[in-house]
């Protein structure tokens, strides 16, 4: 019973309560990924703030282009990275893509420029030198257009214009016998004031095309009546007062340059804006000749040689130049079908009155003509004469000296031109007449005058020999010995005689005459004895010229 007692339950026994354990570590799991999330989330705000626009890049090849790692920079500063590479459509070249930063958003204009640097060597020097280590980049100039823009064609060589560079753009056009390229220097009185951005040469009309870019303040320079024209590396001049050589800037000097300047004599004019289209000449020396609204023409005809006289030479009136050659030769229609029948090589001269204007007022063209018409009413000629003797270089000379050469004038009129009478002169005309000379000189008798002379000089020698051997003789040297011995045996005989004797008288006259005759061969004896051919030459006489030279 006791078991029973011992077994039995209490009617309310406490059920124990489970205490669980919170993991620290399990809660603290799960924060890392929101956490993450958080970070996540601020990064793509973050990318999505500072992403700036997707542009599209055309370029011919994608030589050092890489993606990823080719950069765009602007003022050396990255802003963007490669991001695709692909070929165009048409075959023409690749598309490259790249990512750029906010920072770049508002630069994306119409006329922004893009370029790949790169090592390069041209006329303004070496460049890009860094990029051996780092590798190509792409390189931008932000533009001011109000139109934005995501396509854009990547040039080969930097633009010329720096960013925010204020200035003016003009067009040249012209025949020009050679091409500078872009980057040469634009110069004004020898300084560089801007530069050549752009080169081209037109097929079909055979122009060359150039776009400059003068930098501000310099654009001030530049008016609507400007000259430009080619300036060489070394420019070397003949004239007639010797060699002249100018030598342009060092950057011109490897290149080539465009200068510009005012008219001489006249302004510049209105002031110059952008896209003004200029003509460009091949020299100054060009413009110097182009002629004016006053310009005088007149024709000269020649039978000489018109070698080394070209367009643009001299016309000089007593030292001033007062022109210059207008063409040479100068041919009307079919006139040189006639070239063998008359000889005549026409020249057409031009007669500009500003430069006979010196230090005087401005006269009409009308005021002009009429000087230079009562000119040649008095004589006025024209000559070929040489303008520099080492290059062989003519210029044409007006002269009014009376002369008695011919004076050619076949014409009054030719081409709607006066003509003007011309006449020979210069070193030409010297060698016609030594060549004359020379000529007839060639036909004088020469060879028998010689002959005749030696004949001459033959028995001349003969009689000197012969007269040499009677001097020499005893018998002729003792005529004077014997003489005097003569002499003084009549004056013993006359001691004899007596003074008041007739005799005396006659003996002593004879005497007398015969002292004076012997005093006054004395001279002649003594000459003799010096000089035994004096009887044959007298020195006193000029030597006989032969009849066949004169």
């Amino acid at each position: 019973m006791m078991s029973n007692d011992n077994n039995k339950q209490p009617a309310h026994q406490p059920v124990p309560a489970v205490v669980r354990k919170t993991n620290v570590f399990t809660s603290v799991i799960w924060l890392i990924p929101l956490i993450a999330l958080i970070a996540g989330g601020w990064l793509l705000m973050k990318d999505i703030r500072n992403r700036g626009p997707e542009i599209t890049l055309l370029m011919d090849s994608a030589d050092g282009i890489e993606v990823n790692n080719t950069v765009v920079k602007v003022l050396s500063v990255e802003v963007g990275r490669v991001t695709r590479i692909r070929l165009r459509s048409d075959q023409k070249g690749v598309e490259v893509t790249a990512r750029l930063t906010a920072d770049a958003k508002d630069m994306m204009r119409k006329d922004t420029q893009f370029w790949v640097v790169k090592p390069r060597i041209d006329q303004s020097g070496i460049s890009g030198l860094n990029t051996l280590v780092s590798g190509s980049y792409i390189a931008f100039t932000p533009g001011k257009s109000e139109e934005t823009e995501e396509r854009f064609e990547v040039l080969d060589i930097p633009p010329i214009a720096a960013i925010g560079q204020n200035g003016l753009r003009l067009k040249l056009i012209g025949l020009n016998d050679k091409m500078i390229g872009a980057g040469s220097p634009v110069l004004y009185e020898d300084f560089s004031v801007g530069v050549v951005e752009s080169a081209e040469f037109n097929p079909q009309d055979q122009t060359v095309n150039y776009t400059v870019f003068i930098q501000s303040p310099n654009d001030k320079l530049v008016g609507e009546n400007s000259q430009f024209w080619l300036q060489s590396g070394i420019n070397i001049e003949t004239t007639g007062n010797g060699i002249r050589v100018d030598s342009a800037p060092i950057p011109a000097l490897l290149s080539g340059a465009i200068s510009f300047a005012a008219p001489t004599g006249g302004d510049k004019g209105k002031p110059a804006v952008n896209d003004d289209t200029f003509e460009l000449y091949n020299n100054r020396s060009e413009i110097d000749n182009l002629p004016t609204e006053r310009s005088l023409y007149y024709t000269a005809f020649f039978k000489q040689s018109v070698r080394g006289l070209v367009s643009g030479a001299p016309v000089e009136y007593k030292g001033i130049n007062i022109g210059a050659v207008a063409d040479v030769p100068y041919f009307a229609q079919n006139d040189s079908l006639k070239l063998f029948e008359n000889g005549w090589i026409p020249v057409r001269i031009r007669i500009e009155p500003e430069r006979m204007e010196l230090n005087a007022d401005a006269q009409s063209r009308e005021y002009w003509q009429n000087q230079f018409q009562t000119a040649l009413s008095k004589g006025l000629t024209a000559t070929i004469a040489s303008n520099n003797l080492l290059t062989g270089s003519k210029m044409i000379e007006l002269d009014d000296r009376p002369s008695e050469s011919a004076k050619l004038k076949p014409f009054a009129d030719y081409n709607g031109n006066v003509v003007i009478a011309t006449r020979g002169g210069g070193l030409d005309d010297l060698q016609a007449q030594l060549g004359s000379l020379l000529e007839k000189f060639n036909k004088l008798p020469l060879e028998k005058t010689v002959g005749e002379l030696n004949g001459s000089l033959r028995e001349l020698k003969a009689t000197l020999n012969s007269a040499n051997a009677l001097i020499s003789k005893p018998q002729t040297q003792n005529i004077p010995n014997e003489l005097n011995q003569t002499l003084r045996e009549l004056r013993q005989t006359l001691q004899g005689v007596s003074p008041q004797s007739p005799l005396y008288g006659d003996v002593q006259s004879t005497l007398q005459s015969i002292d004076k005759t012997l005093k006054d061969a004395q001279p002649v004896i003594n000459t003799l004895k010096e000089k035994p051919n004096s009887l044959i030459f007298n020195s006193n006489t000029k030597d006989p010229i032969p009849k066949g030279s004169r």
